[in-house]
């Protein structure tokens, strides 16, 4: 019996007990299905993440009290640190030769934003800054200018705009120069940031307003603030990085062998903090993937052993007419490789159709990694191979006039 007769055979054999089959291969479709689903909607989570989490602008890095925790999971305490003051942005830019921008910037959200009769919704973030903003977060102005030294010095009240509030408060009128009023203090209006659209999770990064950053601490109170630093070039990326944090150490006298109390992060370590937790999210969804295919293996073993109980005579009249063992074992195995690639290729398409849903609503990009299929047809031949191996040898080695016999 050559190849293609046995897989016919197998074909057809599935296809006479249709439910059965179906229902056989469900754990092998969820299995699959699952480690196709995350590893899809990871990855397109992946490349949004990696574009929208360039919050900072080329060859910058930010240095906070506290560092972001937006990807944490390990759940590890700190000890209570100090503030970080506008005192330190001074030391690093006279102190700091690898440097070529430093500032500050600190925040307060949910804030309205009046104008005449008109108010923002409560969701305003409000950053206090030093003219660096701009640059090394890599925002450009539309319109009007950014905040100056002078603004700084003598504690401005002017304001640059995002666009979100521009829309909402000057829909029919030019903004420059005009009084808004941020918690019930008037400003000016000087500048307008372009456009930037949304970043990740939905959130606007055009619902801003920026003042200078001693107004800020005027208003809201001297919080710790961030400090935002670029290095001169690429080259000097990592020099700028070992200076800044030697000269915060010793202003904020850290003992050698300690480790710093201020955390520093950039674009790449924002990514790097997402790819980790993300692996760890990959990795349950494959062993959980692996947990269904296990079931499902244990499931096509189970139905295979029937099929050969119920074709027991079937299998001693071939037997009895020439039929060899190994035409017997190839075909059970076939049929039992047959039904897991039937399965695994169910689970690729609705994971494929799910992720692309997924992607649809969130507007992810969207990402089936090639490995992932290839390895999903790999994993159920082998699966087939190793739930189908002892009910082919059952087969194979039946007694043939037992066989004949049976009823």
């Amino acid at each position: 019996m050559v190849f293609v007769e046995i897989l016919r055979t197998a074909i057809d054999q599935l296809f006479a007990n249709r439910l059965r089959s179906m229902l056989t291969t469900l754990g092998i479709v969820i299995g699959i299905g699952t480690v196709i689903l995350i590893v899809s909607v990871l990855e397109g989570f992946r490349s949004s993440i990696e574009r929208d989490l360039n919050v900072l602008g080329a060859n910058t890095f930010q240095v906070q009290q506290y560092g972001p925790q937006i990807f944490s999971t390990g759940g590890r305490r700190v000890k209570p640190r100090k503030k970080l003051t506008l005192d330190l942005v001074r030391a690093i830019r006279e102190r700091c030769p690898s440097v070529r921008f430093v500032g500050a910037e600190v925040y307060e959200g949910g804030v309205r934003i009046a104008y005449k009769g008109e108010e923002t919704n409560p969701n305003v973030f409000v950053f206090g800054a030093t003219p660096e903003f701009a640059v090394n977060n890599g925002r450009f102005i539309a319109d009007g200018r950014f905040l100056i030294d002078r603004d700084v010095r003598i504690r401005s009240r002017v304001a640059v705009l995002g666009m979100d509030v521009v829309d909402r408060l000057f829909a029919y009128e030019d903004p420059l120069g005009k009084i808004v009023r941020i918690k019930g203090q008037k400003f000016k209006i000087v500048g307008i940031f372009e456009k930037q659209g949304s970043a990740t999770f939905g959130q606007s990064r055009d619902n801003i307003v920026v003042i200078p950053i001693t107004t800020w601490q005027e208003m809201y109170g001297k919080r710790s603030i961030a400090i935002t630093v670029m290095a001169r070039n690429p080259e000097s990326f990592e020099a700028a990085q070992d200076e800044v944090i030697g000269v915060l150490r010793k202003e904020r006298k850290v003992p050698p062998g300690e480790e710093n109390d201020f955390d520093i992060f950039s674009n790449e370590s924002l990514v790097e903090s997402f790819n980790q937790t993300a692996g760890k999210v990959q990795l349950g969804g494959i062993l959980l993937g692996v947990i269904s295919l296990l079931v499902g293996g244990i499931g096509v073993m189970n139905i295979m052993l029937v099929s050969v109980t119920e074709r027991t005579r079937e299998i001693g009249v071939r037997r009895a007419v020439g039929a060899r063992r190994g035409h017997i074992f190839r075909q059970f195995l076939t049929e039992s490789i047959v039904l897991c690639l039937l399965g695994g290729l169910l689970g690729i398409l609705g994971g494929v159709v799910l992720a692309a849903l997924i992607a649809l609503l969130l507007q992810w990009p969207m990402s089936i990694p090639a490995w992932s299929v290839i390895a999903a047809v790999l994993v159920t031949t082998v699966v087939g191979l190793i739930s189908g191996f002892y009910p082919a040898y059952k087969a194979a080695y039946l007694n043939v006039i037992d066989a004949l016999r049976y009823e």
